[in-house]
């Protein structure tokens, strides 16, 4: 029995040396027929099942004692930055000595795996290798990361200048794209390594990153140890070249130049670290698990391409919509990006960000809002032809655009400008109806083309239908803010009105746009409109008849505009009282139009129109054309060279405020001089004037007609006596009560409304006027009153 158990130890102890390295013993392992004779003898004993837990035991010991602690130190000298470890090869030589580690347990492992019982689920050598990679990078340290990114992004750059020689050498189709990027050909500084091209040193990084690369193909750690360093180094390089390449860049596209490069300069690389170089010893056979994750990558590399030149194009989107459509390219581009990420939501905010920051300002007129807001809807269309982008961005504009008072009049000017100086204009020349109402098939519509439809992004509202995005027409989205074509309708009016009356106005045009216009808002809306461009016509016929039937004494020329009141918009209601040789011209057009006209007689205008005066001084002579207030200030001064204020305004019956602001135009031209102030006197000398002058352009900013806000103010203040009226015999009401009695007594037959949130600012107003009093949530009349 004694010597049956010392025959077991020894075969333990041969085992024991023949399976576990001998790293610094200068005994010999024992030979494979010695160690085959301990086997047996175990064998013999029933124990051998023993043998591989020990193994894998005293591997792990071996591995947290010694190996890990060696591989390491490598990196633990705060001596050696990152560079140094990439430029020296410590990090080849760390893992040359773990390869060295590991493969000296190898020959055992395959000694233990012919041992082993049939039908074990796991092979000896994948569970060696699990537990290595387990215990040894469990935890890595986070300068580890730093020297792996440096020694691969040396390798990169390395490479690249050497491909960059190999096509110097050979230039190719690819040749001419890349000379912007690769600098100055005669610089003395190597690319690649950044030293001189005397010492460069691109040849020995890439035998190192060639051996290193090796070993960790062997060690199966190529992805865990190099996946993080590559992926940054490549994303990286991809930002850095799209930057360089594409920024500010619009009228071209780089998409597929970019997806070429991708595939000739970086994804070469990838393979070149995980295959080794093509045709030579260097490359390696891959697992079918190494080359789907090849493919993975490849494919999340295209995304992030077109992730990262999307999102430079979104951060560019306000300058690409100002430059349409010179920027189609760059926004085809950005098409194909929304296509294949999720970047539409990025572009909303931006976009919604940028239109607040550089558009949505005090001082950005409403032209060039409204301009901009053109342009966006034009290149929104390109990116999303189903409306949606624009509903989702253009929305925060169209809201900005009803805060503006001067909105529609800037849109009804657009409109009616000549062929080619707007786009409104140029929008107006298609003819296309305004249709407001959803759900309406457009007419001429295919009813087979349901296999066409398309649904609306997810991004897209529901309570808002398809057709209503879809609309190809700009007008209608702009007559869509108010919702409304009369409010156009009335603006049209008074924009032809005040060209009518300042005479800046070309009759020929102004009946092609009303033409335009009937086709957009039909016929029946702009029957007023149609009245007021005939009576233009007529008042020509009747001039040219008065003259050519000599109804007027020779003297001061008179021309006159004959409107049909009840067809033009609210004129502005100012009086003046012109000199009596003006007025007797005014009587006696009357008295030819009687003559013309039988039965019908004129109600003059006078503060209307332009008087065209030749003024004869000492020393000069002045022809000017300006309104009839203007007129008549210095028609004033040939019956006495000084006026006061006072006396000026009780001749004229204009207001001294007026006066001051009008006098100042000859006071420019050095007509008139105040002195004292308050007495103006004429100067029959001075500066020599010559020529024509034209209006100055605070006379033709004037307009004609009552602005929308002071035709409302008028309809209020009749909504202010039924107020009254009420408060009078109810004493005190609130403002929901006072709502609905208006709406049952003021607005019943009365085409004017007033709604409930402006009801109560109105009523707030005369408040703040101490009109009105309001207590306990109830208004009630003063009692004073």
């Amino acid at each position: 029995m004694a010597a049956s158990v010392e025959s077991l130890g020894g075969a333990w102890s041969t085992v024991t040396a023949g399976l576990l390295p001998c790293r610094g013993q200068t005994k010999a392992p024992p030979t494979d027929a010695v160690l085959k004779s301990a086997i047996a003898v175990l064998d013999h004993h029933g124990v051998t099942f023993i043998i591989e837990e020990w193994f894998l035991d005293s591997l792990q010991a071996d591995l947290r004692e010694n190996i890990g602690p060696a591989f390491w130190n490598h990196f633990s000298s705060e001596s050696n930055g990152p560079k140094q470890h990439g430029a020296d090869g410590t990090l080849v030589t760390a893992f040359r000595e773990l390869h060295a580690s590991l493969s000296s347990y190898l020959p055992s492992v395959d000694v233990l795996e012919r041992l082993r019982q049939e039908g074990a689920k796991q092979r000896l050598k994948d569970k060696v290798l699990l537990i290595f990679k387990a215990l040894l990078f469990y935890d890595i340290p986070l300068k580890f990361h730093g020297v792996v990114k440096e020694f691969y992004s040396c390798a990169f750059k390395a490479c690249e200048e050497e491909l960059r020689k190999k096509e110097k050498a050979s230039p190719g189709e690819d040749g001419p794209e890349e000379e912007e990027e690769d600098g100055d050909e005669d610089s003395l500084t190597c690319g690649g390594c950044e030293h001189d091209k005397e010492h460069c040193t691109c040849t020995e990084t890439l035998t190192l990153f060639h051996q290193l690369n090796s070993q960790l193909h062997s060690l199966g750690l190529l992805e865990r140890v190099c996946g993080e360093a590559v992926t940054a180094i490549i994303h990286d390089r991809i930002q850095q070249h799209i930057q360089n390449t594409c920024q500010g860049e619009f009228e071209s596209q780089f998409l597929l130049p970019l997806e070429k490069w991708l595939n000739s300069k970086v994804l070469s690389w990838l393979h070149l670290v995980f295959k080794g170089t093509p045709g030579q010893t260097g490359e390696r056979e891959v697992s079918a698990k190494t080359q789907e994750s090849l493919d993975r990558w490849q494919t999340r590399l295209l995304y992030f391409l077109y992730q990262t030149y999307g999102t430079l194009r979104i951060s560019e989107m306000f300058d690409i919509i100002v430059e349409f459509p010179d920027s189609m390219s760059a926004l085809e581009d950005l098409k194909v990006c929304l296509e294949k990420t999720d970047l539409r939501q990025t572009l909303v905010s931006s976009l919604r960000s940028a239109i607040g920051r550089r558009l949505l300002q005090p001082g950005a007129t409403t032209s060039d809002v409204l301009s901009q807001y053109i342009l966006l809807v034009k290149s929104l269309r390109v990116l999303d032809p189903t409306g949606v982008l624009l509903e989702l961005v253009g929305d925060r504009i169209r809201h900005y655009l009803r805060t503006r008072d001067d909105t529609v009049r800037k849109i009804v000017e657009g409109l009616t400008e000549e062929e080619g100086g707007s786009d409104l204009a140029d929008e107006l020349m298609k003819g296309d109806p305004i249709s407001l109402e959803e759900g309406v098939e457009e007419e001429g519509g295919d009813p087979w083309a349901w296999n066409k439809w398309e649904p609306d992004p997810i991004d897209a509202d529901p309570s808002k239908t398809s057709k209503s995005r879809r609309s190809p027409d700009i007008i209608s989205l702009l007559i869509s803010i108010y919702g409304s074509k009369e409010l156009f309708i009335k603006e049209y009016q008074s924009v032809l009105c005040n060209r009518i009356l300042s005479f800046n106005y070309d009759l020929t045009r102004e009946l092609r746009n009303l033409e335009l216009l009937k086709l957009r808002f039909g016929e029946s809306q702009l029957g007023n409109c149609e009245v007021m461009l005939k009576d233009v016509q007529d008042s020509k016929r009747v001039n040219d008849l008065i003259k050519s039937e000599n109804l007027m004494e020779q003297g001061v020329a008179v021309s006159g505009m004959i409107i049909s009141a009840q067809y033009w918009p609210q004129l502005k209601e100012t009086k003046l009282a012109l000199p009596p040789a003006v007025q007797q011209r005014f009587d006696s057009y009357t008295q030819a139009f009687q003559t013309v006209k039988a039965s019908r007689t004129l109600n003059w205008l006078p503060q209307m129109g332009l008087v065209d005066l030749d003024i004869e001084l000492k020393n000069r002579r002045l022809s000017v054309m300006v309104n009839p207030v203007v007129a008549t200030i210095i028609m004033h001064f040939q019956d006495k060279e000084r006026w006061t204020l006072d006396e000026l305004s009780t001749a004229m019956q204009v207001p001294s405020s007026v006066l001051r602001r009008r006098i100042t135009f000859w006071q420019n031209y050095g007509l008139i001089r105040e002195n004292p102030p308050g007495s103006y006197v004429l100067l029959e000398e001075g500066a020599d004037h010559h020529g024509d002058v034209m209006i100055d352009s605070d006379e033709e900013t004037e307009s004609a007609t009552a602005s929308s806000q002071e035709m409302r103010e008028e309809e209020m203040q009749m909504f202010w006596v039924y107020v009254q009226g009420m408060l009078t015999n109810l004493d005190s009401l609130p403002l929901e009560r006072i709502h609905s009695m208006l709406k049952m007594f003021a607005m019943r037959d009365n085409p004017i409304e007033i709604s409930l949130p402006e009801l109560k600012a109105f009523l707030d107003s005369k408040v703040r006027s101490q009109q009105l009093l309001l207590s306990g949530g109830k208004y009630k009349l003063p009692k004073n009153r």
